[in-house]
């Protein structure tokens, strides 16, 4: 399952959009899941981890929630965020992103696109 879902987000980000959590989830027929567990916040981050070991940024910040079009706030919690966006694991069922969470997940969207751009 984890790499027909990354051909999704491979597709996704080499077409210069986002997806959500709910068309992954039903599209594989995966569970909401805890936060950092298993389900789709879990598949995410595997893939996530598999691609930047291979020097190739991850695709979370592409995956959004269909109400806000950004990530949920289970994506701040993760490691590796700069320390002044990182949130206690308590604040990621916080969908309500600041204006620098916003910027900061744009920016990496961009680096995501540019990186898997189609040729």
């Amino acid at each position: 399952m984890r790499d027909d879902v990354r051909r999704e987000l491979l597709r996704a980000a080499s077409d210069h959009r986002t997806v959500t959590y709910g068309f992954l989830m039903r599209k594989f027929r995966i569970s909401r899941g805890a936060l950092g567990g298993k389900g789709i916040a879990g598949v995410i981050g595997e893939i996530d981890r598999h691609e930047t070991r291979n020097g190739a940024p991850g695709f979370a910040a592409i995956v959004v929630r269909k109400d806000t079009g950004f990530p949920g706030g289970g994506f701040f919690t993760w490691d590796g965020l700069p320390p002044g966006l990182r949130r206690p694991k308590s604040g990621g069922s916080n969908p309500r992103l600041s204006d620098a969470e916003r910027r900061y997940v744009r920016g990496l969207q961009e680096e995501i696109w540019s990186y898997y751009k189609r040729s």
